[in-house]
């Protein structure tokens, strides 16, 4: 058991000091004055702030404006978290939830009795259909489970719901719905069920709290994809920290994910009147297929 507590410590910080780094990273990049990566070379902006560069003249920071409130434009053209919603998107994550916790079941199943409190010999002799459908009368109940469990896990688990919906183009409050009906009718009353009864802490902390770790996640994630998926300027630790707060949307996009049609409307400037000393902004559509 310390050696599991140990490990989850450690996990802990690891994600929390990747995640302060890659805020630290996006506070530092902000207050430089350099070109948004929005603005391509071949743009009338690009030249005159090379101009004014030359010129030992403080360039003009650009803005970018996005019809999609704090949408991120990557440099390959899409766009995060998506201008709209994405059920098919949503839908291959959730269809990913079910293998996944047939995994983390196993996994669970082969834990300590003291860790998981599950009675296996019960499970064995009544068979795990007859012990759901006595854990989902008797419950809910007030568990007695390891605070790494209640307080660690669960959070992060909702964390991972949550941000399954917020990376599918979601707005906080569905992505807390998601993250609340996941946690309940899939895993407290659904996986979990087979082997205990259900928690009344965690049917609270899962979504309440794992929504607002989600939030930190979701943040961290735009601020590393900013600055090409990487984190104290390695690749390595970008996608891991990527993994970990995203782990079904990033596995998703590494196989090549698209959505059916991409578009993108922005409000961008497209040169610069140094008469009149301010930029000129036009619209910039971008369709993908």
């Amino acid at each position: 058991m310390n050696l599991i507590k140990t490990i989850l410590y450690a996990f802990t910080i690891f994600l929390s000091g990747n995640t302060i780094f890659a805020q630290q990273a996006e506070q530092s990049i902000n207050n430089q004055n350099q070109l948004p990566q929005s603005i391509s070379q071949n743009t009338i902006a690009y030249s005159d702030y090379q101009k004014e560069s030359t010129e030992n003249v403080t360039p003009y920071n650009y803005n970018i404006l996005s019809v999609a409130d704090s949408t991120l434009v990557l440099q390959n053209g899409t766009a995060y978290p998506p201008t709209k919603r994405d059920y098919r998107r949503l839908g291959y994550d959730t269809a990913m939830y079910l293998g996944a916790t047939v995994i983390a079941f196993g996994v669970l199943y082969a834990m300590p009795e003291s860790v998981t409190n599950w009675d296996k010999e019960e499970m064995k002799e009544k068979g795990i259909a007859y012990k759901w459908k006595e854990n989902v009368k008797a419950g809910p109940v007030w568990d007695e489970d390891d605070w790494v469990l209640n307080w660690i896990t669960h959070p992060y688990s909702g964390g991972i719901y949550y941000m399954t919906a917020r990376s599918s183009g979601f707005n906080i409050f569905e992505s807390f719905l998601y993250s609340a009906l996941m946690s309940t009718c899939f895993w407290e009353y659904g996986i979990e069920a087979f082997a205990e009864i259900p928690s009344k802490q965690d049917l609270i902390i899962t979504p309440v709290l794992g929504s607002v770790v989600g939030e930190g996640f979701f943040y961290a994630k735009k601020s590393i994809l900013r600055h090409d998926r990487r984190v104290l300027k390695s690749r390595f630790l970008g996608y891991t920290c990527l993994t970990l707060m995203d782990p079904f949307n990033t596995i998703l996009d590494s196989f090549g994910y698209k959505e059916k049609t991409k578009t993108q409307l922005n409000l961008a400037p497209v040169g610069f009147d140094k008469g009149a000393n301010k930029a000129i902004w036009g619209l910039n559509f971008n369709m993908q297929f």
